[in-house]
């Protein structure tokens, strides 16, 4: 059942990952992006952003698109049923910041805080 659930939540793992990697190519040539089906597990690297609001924007982007996402879906008055409730699943393991994604964000990982 776990590897079921790793399978199916990989593509908005994947999209979410893309997401951080667009954003943060756009402040540097450096980021970097790995994806390994095995693991069901996409990562998105790049090197800390001096910036606080580029940094803001690439550890937050799938969370405040996906924001964005479920409030035009809402505004729409569209049903949630069949097919839409597994997409609406999707959206929000997509839109969901890890606690990584926060920290990122706020300028608190290891690798942001060496001198």
């Amino acid at each position: 059942m776990i590897r079921l659930v790793s399978v199916l939540s990989f593509l908005p793992a994947l999209a979410h990952e893309l997401t951080h990697y667009a954003v943060a190519r756009v402040h540097t040539s450096n980021a970097r992006i790995r994806v390994e089906i095995t693991g069901a597990k996409a990562v998105a690297q790049w090197p800390p952003l001096e910036s606080a609001v580029w940094r803001f924007l690439a550890f937050l982007a799938p969370s405040l698109f996906g924001s964005l996402l479920i409030t035009v879906w809402l505004l729409s008055n569209a049903t949630i049923d069949g097919w839409r409730l597994i997409m609406a699943v999707g959206l929000a393991f997509y839109t969901v910041p890890s606690p990584r994604d926060v920290t990122g964000a706020l300028g608190k990982q290891e690798v942001q805080t060496a001198v």
